[in-house]
């Protein structure tokens, strides 16, 4: 029963996670918490500076350090599959594989693109070369990618450290997590020691990377006892290797890739500031998620599917809300709405430590996320939020969202939603805050 159980369960976070980006453009929800740091304040701009550029003069330190990390991330990650040891980063002095040598050591998407670019804030200008969303993203659909200003830049190139950032902040959603599990259907998947895939939704096009942006660290002990694929998660990794990657950029004076390793690391924590990432179904009790399993078991598999579509509408709703509103404030120049306020580092900032991921990031959204659930059912129609007959991406939703909600809920309701959202934000404000503090601790004066 257990092991049949354990399957039910498991399929239906395979649907559950298929939606994984946890906010749909991260420079909408990093741009104001970055440039109100002191330190981005006072900063120079910085010469961009090739990837292969950075790998080639590092090459020694580079491997040191990965090689360091392996180690520790063996020894203290809440789970962890080792990098098999044919991945480790060799120092041979050829510019021509170096950053195949250094996807592979660090166990990301030999696809990635590496481009040179600035993204824009929507309702910004851009000067310079447009840049083709085909070279920031990997995927055939490039989604916000077609509608925000996209600037090319050179090598040498100044560049303002605000703008390095927050442009990376949105890089790990276009790929770098994508395929690299030995069922995903890539030969790097066979080789990188992840293993199948634990959940989220294989035959979407971004359903690979879930394990990578979502995990589920406070459920009750029974879940993890019929469901252990849920402590399978790899985002506190992906934050370990690109802090100590800056650092180790810093140090060297390297600040370009110093400030933009510090970005994608910062996606990361931006995704623990959305409950359903934390969380695998928000409103759902322990019991009533082990019932739908039993039953899906018996052979009553609808309400399990029910549940299913109504957490992933959910999900996307708050997602395309929070887009709607901070996209409109930006592009009327509004930098004094709540949701953009909300992010200002204006308080003193926590002490950042390994275990913040886990014990601070992900327990503070976790204990929100029924209430955010809540939130939702309250403030959108039926057809959006309660009705599981209904595939809420297929509506359209999004260009009118705002006013749905109006329309639904009164500018009491609306009022509330945007509160909540913003209270998410707020997290994220400080928990960015003390990663990126900890980080510049390696900059030299």
């Amino acid at each position: 029963m257990n092991k049949a159980l354990s399957r039910i369960l498991s399929v239906s976070l395979m649907l559950v996670c298929g939606q994984v980006v946890a906010w749909t453009n991260h420079t909408l929800v990093s741009h104001e918490l970055v440039s109100s740091m002191p330190h981005f304040k006072n900063t120079k701009p910085v010469k961009a500076e090739s990837l292969v550029s950075f790998l080639m003069s590092n090459e020694q330190a580079i491997a040191d350090l990965l090689e360091k990390d392996e180690v520790w991330m063996s020894q203290n990650l809440w789970h962890y599959n080792p990098r098999p040891q044919a991945l480790a980063f060799q120092v041979t002095g050829n510019k021509e594989d170096v950053i195949q040598r250094f996807t592979r050591a660090t166990r990301m998407n030999p696809n990635t693109r590496f481009a040179l670019y600035i993204q824009g804030m929507p309702g910004s200008q851009q000067h310079g070369e447009k840049l083709s969303p085909a070279l920031v993203s990997v995927f055939k659909d490039h989604g916000h990618l077609n509608s925000v200003p996209m600037q090319a830049l050179t090598a040498g190139q100044l560049v303002s450290p605000i703008d390095v950032v927050v442009s990376a902040n949105d890089e790990p959603d276009h790929g770098h997590d994508i395929g690299l599990f030995t069922d995903s259907g890539t030969d790097y998947g066979l080789e990188y020691g992840f293993g199948k895939q634990p959940f989220g939704n294989p035959n979407l096009e971004y359903g690979t990377q879930a394990p990578f942006h979502m995990g589920f660290y406070h459920e009750p002990s029974i879940l993890y006892a019929l469901g252990g694929f849920l402590k399978e998660t790899y985002p506190q990794m992906r934050v370990h290797q690109f802090k100590r990657l800056a650092e180790l950029a810093f140090a060297r004076g390297h600040d370009y890739w110093g400030y933009r390793f510090m970005g994608w690391g910062l996606h990361y924590i931006g995704d623990f500031s959305n409950p359903y990432h934390a969380t695998p179904v928000p409103g759902n009790s322990a019991l009533s998620t082990i019932w739908l399993g039993i039953l899906g078991v018996l052979g009553f598999e609808a309400p399990q599917k029910e549940a299913v579509q109504l957490v992933s509408n959910r999900h996307t709703v708050l997602e395309d809300f929070q887009n709607a509103v901070m996209s409109r404030a930006y592009t009327e120049q509004n930098h004094q709405h709540v949701t953009i306020k909300s992010l200002m580092v204006d308080k003193p900032v926590m002490d950042y430590s390994e275990q913040s991921m886990i014990d601070v990031f992900a327990k503070t959204s976790y204990e929100k996320a029924d209430q955010i659930d809540e939130v939702l059912v309250q403030s959108l129609p039926f057809d959006y939020v309660q009705n599981p007959n209904v595939e809420y991406s297929e509506l359209g939703a999004l260009p009118t969202i705002e006013q749905t909600v109006h329309d639904h809920a009164g500018q009491q309701g609306y009022n509330k939603l945007v509160s909540s959202v913003s209270d998410l934000l707020g997290d994220f404000s400080s928990h960015g805050a003390s990663y990126i503090n900890d980080i510049l601790k390696a900059k030299p004066e």
